[in-house]
């Protein structure tokens, strides 16, 4: 009787749920509560569930038995993950459960820090089609890729309206939450310039020049070009060291920059302790280590947001925010910026080889009614969604590309 019952019986596939994993990190739970809200929205399943510190975690065991799962995973944590019978990306391709790792900064700072990853027991998540390009170069030939776009705009950003009288009436003219200190310190990093032999540390030196002032081109191409100017050919990990230090010593040219300009203004800088003392005694407001949650929060008091984006194919979350609270995005001249926004009509564009900085600033802090018009209309962009978690359906995407049947329990 049941047999024949099934046969006309329409029975609905039990949906995919997607399990997010992550550390007891606040960038963590940020970024997980963003995609949560993602994932509730376009009507899909998902649970969020913080790991043991330690990296023996048997509840990754959940996402293997009773119901088709998807498994995210932010950087390395799940590459650095066991459960008491032996890794967890081993056991993951067993069962056939598709695990995704994104890897939230460029794939030459972070691919280090893994060891148990493949192509074949996982699929990665980058920022931008160049970093996947990348990744699958130099990282992992042959791995599954997919753009995020960046980690979404956060709910704490998030404001009902946009009064005129209530812009104005807010606290600071300008917030840039920019840290110096990003993967490794500038000492660090210098450090690792000092390290390498004389002809690798010339080519970094010009790759840097060739790049701190490209907003457009990607940042192994002037390492490649370099080397070629000296008629070099490294290994992969080489050639990620190089790239690593290269990325940051340009954002650290070009943050600097920045506090440089706004150490003249009366602006909000929250960054780590080692920028205290380029803003020390100016005009600006110095804030050292401030939550990021903390941070979303206060945006809303703030007439405008400047953001750095080291992705130069993505937009940021700062602006995606600045955008969430009817703040002015103050963003970098590159071309995801200029595919979406307008300089002085949505949004305000600047570069680093002119004095477009300056001119950003004196807008947002002199001028708070050409601010607020500004303001005005970049908030109507919030939802747009080139913008507002436009690329996150590429998780759910290659979740089920290429996904191995799963194994019979």
């Amino acid at each position: 009787m049941l047999t024949w019952l099934a046969k006309f019986a329409r029975i609905e596939p039990e949906p995919t749920i997607v399990y997010i994993y992550h550390i007891d990190h606040e960038h963590d739970r940020t970024y997980a509560e963003n995609l949560a809200e993602y994932l509730q929205g376009a009507g899909a399943a998902c649970v969020s569930i913080q790991l043991r510190a330690d990296g023996l975690r048997p509840e990754l065991a959940l996402c293997l038995h009773d119901r088709p799962g998807v498994v995210v995973g932010f950087n390395a944590t799940l590459d650095h993950s066991w459960l008491p019978s032996g890794s967890f990306l081993e056991a993951a391709e067993r069962t056939g459960t598709p695990v995704l790792q994104w890897i939230l900064d460029h794939p030459s700072a972070r691919w280090p820090e893994f060891y148990a990853s493949t192509a074949s027991n996982c699929r990665y998540l980058l920022n931008t089609e160049e970093e996947c390009r990348y990744f699958e170069t130099y990282c992992v030939p042959g791995a599954l890729t997919a753009p995020m776009g960046g980690v979404g705009p956060n709910r704490r950003s998030r404001v009902a309206r946009l009064a005129e009288n209530e812009f104005h009436r807010r606290r600071f003219a300008c917030i840039i939450p920019l840290s110096l200190h990003r993967v490794r310190s500038m000492a660090e990093n210098r450090a690792a310039m000092d390290a390498l032999d004389a002809p690798l540390a010339d080519a970094a030196r010009e790759a840097i020049e060739r790049a701190k002032f490209d907003l457009a081109g990607p940042l192994d191409g002037h390492v490649q070009a370099a080397l070629a100017a000296r008629g070099g050919v490294v290994p992969a990990g080489v050639f990620n060291a190089l790239c690593h230090i290269v990325e940051q010593s340009v954002q650290e040219f070009r943050r600097l920059k920045i506090f440089s300009v706004a150490r003249n203004h009366p602006v909000l800088v929250q960054s780590d302790e080692s920028a205290v003392p380029l803003v020390a005694g100016a005009k600006a407001f110095m804030e050292a280590d401030v939550g990021m949650q903390y941070t979303w929060a206060r945006v809303p008091t703030c007439r405008a947001v400047l953001s750095v984006s080291p992705p130069g194919g993505m937009i940021h979350d700062r602006t995606l925010n600045a955008l969430n609270a009817g703040c002015v995005a103050i963003l970098e001249d590159g071309p995801a910026g200029r595919g979406i926004f307008e300089h002085g009509k949505n949004a305000l564009l600047f570069r680093y080889d002119d004095d477009s900085i300056e001119e950003c600033l004196r807008i947002v802090c002199e001028q708070p009614d050409r601010a607020y018009e500004i303001a005005r209309a970049g908030m109507k962009l919030r939802d747009d969604p080139r913008l507002r978690f436009g690329r996150f359906h590429n998780l759910l995407e290659l979740a089920r590309r290429g996904a191995p049947a799963r194994a019979a329990s």
